[in-house]
């Protein structure tokens, strides 16, 4: 597999499967970040719509995005993956064909990127922004995904602490080549590609830092792969309706744990209601 190296610091990977309705809105909002650190790489998995054709008409106008022509990869995680193992940069960031980021997200990021590195030198440093929930027409309908999810990732901070939760968002991450680094392939039983890289950073002693600012539109529609699930308003009658779903969650993502040496499903489960009641305490005060 040939490297390509980014000519920036930062290099967006955004992967794309028919996207035509929403994929221009997306790009727009990456050209006019306030930071112009990075270059922009692209791979569609086989759209059969004309998502191919917007995105060359981009790649042909701007000089730092790029278009890569490779064989599908079946899947949004693969297709993700495949990006990654093929580029280079100093830090990477993840983009979904359908949100719109603000105009300071990358700065911002990068910021605090830079912050990280100053006080855990030579550490695998993931860093992740809360994000707006929308509508199909970005109207907001939550303030806050990490409320709507009932994340409180203050609680998350070490691999043991992960069963509570994958943490962190793919779209709203930026990580540095240590975090990169740390991330074990081939990933069978991964349940998404930013579960995946959090856990393996975290494994490997590295540090994931929440910053509260909402920098994405996270825009939720009939074709979303995956979308944001209120976990706040959980009543008995779907819990029990839902058990069977919830609990075959739970074991991929415990799997998925178990394949970089989590420990027993004890451990797993105790982690778990350590961070309910941690949570409960929190809203108690």
């Amino acid at each position: 597999m040939d490297k390509i190296a980014s000519p920036t610091p930062i290099a967006i990977l955004m992967a794309t499967y028919n996207g035509e309705r929403y994929v221009k809105e997306q790009l727009d909002s990456l050209v006019r970040q306030d930071n112009d650190q990075w270059t922009l790489f692209i791979h569609d998995d086989g759209s059969s719509d004309s998502t191919p054709q917007i995105l060359r008409q981009y790649a042909d106008s701007h000089a730092n995005i790029h278009v890569l022509d490779y064989a599908p990869q079946g899947g949004a995680m693969k297709n993700f993956f495949s990006l990654l193992q093929r580029v280079e940069a100093d830090y990477y960031m993840f983009c979904d064909q359908d949100d719109v980021w603000k105009e300071e997200k990358v700065s911002i990021s990068l910021e605090e990127m830079k912050n990280m590195e100053s006080q855990h030198k030579s550490k695998p440093v993931i860093v992740f922004t809360d994000l707006h929930v929308t509508d199909s027409s970005l109207a907001i309908i939550q303030d806050s995904f990490w409320r709507e999810i009932c994340l409180y990732p203050e609680y998350i901070t070490t691999f043991d602490e992960i069963a509570a939760s994958t943490a962190v968002t793919g779209c709203a991450m930026l990580f540095n080549q240590k975090a990169k680094d740390a991330i074990v392939f081939p990933a069978p039983y991964a349940t998404m590609h930013d579960a995946w890289i959090t856990a393996c950073v975290l494994k490997q002693g590295g540090v994931i830092k929440p910053i509260p600012s909402k920098m994405v539109f996270y825009r939720q529609h009939e074709d979303n792969c995956i979308g944001a699930e209120d976990l706040n308003h959980i009543t008995l009658m779907y819990r029990i309706k839902n058990f069977k779903r919830m609990q075959q969650k739970n074991w991929k993502h415990y799997k998925m744990l178990r394949s970089l040496d989590y420990g027993s499903i004890v451990k797993f489960f105790r982690y778990k209601m350590i961070y309910k009641k941690r949570i409960r305490n929190k809203m108690q005060k």
